[in-house]
């Protein structure tokens, strides 16, 4: 997979190339490297009276007389180096705002101007990672190997989508925007062994973000409420439910006849009839067992008391007695 994407890579930048006329003047650099820019032409400086580098036709990097040390002007100072015997410079930790047009002129003795070399330097940083998302997932029949994938690949400065069907790992693209070329960068969206990728460019480096569709298809399929493949689960939940509450019901249903027979089994005192008559014992017929009559008599016993009467009199008190018949 790797080596395809290389290959889109180095597809990309002929085809910018060829459709918007980079001549071989115009170099890239990463953001924070270093560029060396050469003369090519080197009869221009056989005889010279003046030689410069210059940014944007009025900046000045260096100036270089013959016989004389080169004079490097203060804002390049510790950015530039520059080797007397081949006129070349090189320019350290590039920025964004170091892209433009770099120039080498010559003032020969007769006072004629020409240019030995131009570069047109573009600073570019690295290709952001770009954001891929599934915005939209389906089944597309009841298999569980085939669905159709809506993605969207975005960057800060891009913005494609795309649509797959994919069955077996592999997919198609049935929609969308597959691609994007804006100055000097490209994003793109394809399908390679069984991922979805999302690739973003630009002349100095490249990155991509991969989604597998095994993966995501799966993960639709498992979280649908409605797939076939859920029911059996979604049923088998609702038994374990019933069995819980089954044995719930037959606990407590035990518990309720262990207490009821606990209640019944419970043995109380007998009352005992004292003096019961014995059946052998019996002289009357008509009276039943084991009756008890009393009766009521004068007290026997001594006075209760011998002292002065109170009041009118004293009762005579009156004992009850019982007797056994």
């Amino acid at each position: 997979m790797k080596s395809l994407v290389l290959l889109l890579f180095v597809a990309y930048e002929l085809y910018l190339c060829e459709s918007q006329g980079i001549s071989a003047g115009t170099v890239f650099v990463l953001k924070g490297e270093d560029v060396l820019l050469k003369v090519p032409d080197d009869d221009a400086l056989k005889d010279f009276n003046l030689f410069s580098w210059k940014f944007n036709v009025n900046i000045v990097l260096l100036t270089v007389s013959p016989g004389n040390n080169p004079n490097i002007f203060p804002n390049y100072k510790e950015r530039v180096e520059f080797p007397v015997n081949n006129f070349s410079v090189k320019v350290k930790n590039l920025q964004e705002a170091d892209s433009g047009v770099y120039t080498a002129e010559v003032l020969n003795n007769l006072g004629k101007l020409t240019t030995a070399a131009e570069y047109n330097v573009k600073v570019q940083d690295r290709a952001s990672l770009p954001l891929l998302t599934v915005v939209n997932n389906s089944v597309s029949d009841n298999s569980s190997s085939s669905c159709t994938l809506s993605v969207t690949c975005s960057t800060q400065d891009s913005h494609i989508n795309s649509t797959f069907r994919c069955d077996n790992q592999t997919c198609s693209q049935e929609g969308g925007k597959p691609s994007e070329v804006i100055p000097d960068t490209f994003l793109q969206v394809l399908q390679s062994s069984g991922s979805i990728i999302c690739n973003h460019s630009n002349q100095v480096s490249w990155t991509n973000s991969t989604i597998i569709i095994k993966d995501v298809c799966t993960k639709h399929i498992v979280t649908d409420p409605t797939s076939s493949n859920s029911v059996p689960i979604i049923l088998g939940v609702l038994f374990l439910i019933l069995i819980i509450i089954g044995v719930v019901l037959l606990y407590r249903w035990k518990r309720r006849q262990s207490k009821r027979e606990s209640v019944e089994n419970t043995v109380y005192a007998t009352p005992e009839v004292v003096g019961t008559v014995r059946p052998q014992d019996r002289t009357d017929d008509s009276v039943p067992l084991d009756t008890t009559y009393s009766s009521v008599g004068p007290h026997t016993g001594p006075p209760a008391n011998t002292g002065p009467p109170r009041g009118t009199g004293q009762l005579e008190s009156v004992y009850a007695q019982i007797n056994k018949t």
